[in-house]
């Protein structure tokens, strides 16, 4: 096992006793999947796509291994693999509180060594965990593994949180382990796709709020304890369960950020982004 896939299981596992124990995720989470649910919507709608694979699973913030549940919904089957078996097991659990264990598969990957065959899956995508491997080394992989469709989304190194928290490491000595800066970069990441001979379709700048990426550092209840304890059940929020897309979509703060993200155009966009994303084919 490599040094960065010990830092990466270690990275998921430490992660794990702080995420979500309950659908309430905290604004930051909900909002940030609310906006790649849209754009998992519109791959969906444009694309003949019936099976996924999320590999490795993410372990980042909010639900971990949740991220599949839209493909999912959308009718296609999902199979997301890991290589920590204590991720995987949460992830389960909320996919059966969910009434989706029929559409996904769990794969248990502790050596990193993507035991699938060659065009397995229609689409192989990866959320946040591509910039943990070096030179984008995972790339040939998912090429190998995909029949067609390709998606990444990553942090975005642009983000004026980024440096803040390259700070917060320093400050509290503590080792960087969120991946390679290159590959939170959009532009090194088309041409790393352009070199494996990959046709980029779709890309740009994806939940994109006015605070700073923290990164991994859990702010989920911070909203409830500045609105009181009587306002609580109002400061509740949930983006996974059936009809919360819809409920978020009507939510006032919601339209505000989509506003937000709709107005602001490039460089400013970069400022402010949390994530970018990527979708490419084979050709």
């Amino acid at each position: 096992m490599t040094k960065d896939e010990k830092l990466l299981i270690a990275f998921l596992e430490k992660n794990l006793p702080s995420m979500a124990p309950t659908f309430d995720e905290g604004i930051g989470i909900a909002s940030e999947r609310y906006f790649m649910a849209k754009l998992i919507g519109k791959i969906m709608r444009q694309h003949q796509i019936k099976t996924v694979l999320e590999v490795p699973v993410d372990g980042l913030m909010g639900v971990p291994g949740m991220n599949s549940v839209y493909f999912a919904r959308a009718g296609a089957k999902v199979t997301v693999a890991s290589p920590s078996k204590a991720l995987l097991k949460n992830a389960e659990k909320f996919w059966r509180k969910l009434n989706l264990q029929k559409m996904v598969h769990f794969v248990w990957d502790p050596k990193f060594d993507f035991p699938f065959k060659n065009q397995s899956f229609d689409l192989v995508w990866n959320y946040c965990l591509f910039e943990h491997f070096k030179d984008g080394i995972l790339l040939p992989e998912m090429k190998r593994i995909s029949k067609k469709w390709i998606l990444i989304i990553t942090q975005n190194r642009y983000n004026y949180g980024y440096p803040i928290h390259r700070w917060y490491h320093q400050k509290n000595n503590q080792a960087w382990d969120h991946g390679y800066s290159e590959l939170m970069d959009l532009f090194h990441l088309k041409k790393t796709f352009r070199r494996e001979g990959l046709k980029i379709e779709m890309n740009g700048c994806i939940d994109v709020p006015p605070w700073f990426d923290t990164f991994d550092m859990h702010t989920r209840g911070l909203g409830k304890k500045l609105v009181g304890k009587e306002k609580e059940k109002k400061w509740y929020w949930s983006s996974l369960q059936e009809g919360d897309l819809e409920k978020l979509s009507q939510n006032q703060l919601i339209k505000i950020l989509d506003t937000f993200q709709k107005l602001l155009v490039f460089p400013f966009s970069f400022l402010f982004a949390h994530h970018f994303y990527l979708l490419a084919r084979k050709q």
